[in-house]
């Protein structure tokens, strides 16, 4: 934390001025930012699984997505009998699609 002078005014810490005054690159600020988070990755990732555990859903899909873990990537729950709302819709987007494209193919040309 710096020192506010008797005068009033700030000064920024001392690293924050060296820093500054580097006036780096965007590829030096890039290259900085990302050596930044992947030393921190570790500790960013055991919080993200602590918030997700604790319920947040925006940590827990996060995750998901970093892992690369989708629903349709799941396989399906052992003893499943019913499919999912969503496959059932999907079954019947492509249906409705294909049958759209055999009755363009069908249709005379003019």
């Amino acid at each position: 934390m710096s020192k506010r002078p008797s005068n009033g005014k700030y000064h920024a810490p001392a690293i924050t001025r060296a820093l500054a005054s580097e006036n780096p690159s965007p590829e030096q600020a890039t290259r900085r930012a990302v050596a930044a988070v992947l030393g921190a990755l570790d500790e960013i990732v055991k919080t993200m699984i602590a918030r997700a555990q604790e319920g947040s859903y925006l940590h827990a899909k996060l995750l998901f997505d970093l892992a690369g873990i989708s629903g349709a990537s799941l396989p399906p729950e052992a003893g499943a009998e019913e499919p999912s709302l969503t496959r059932m819709l999907m079954e019947k987007l492509d249906q409705m699609a294909e049958e759209t494209a055999s009755a363009e193919d069908k249709r005379p040309v003019e």
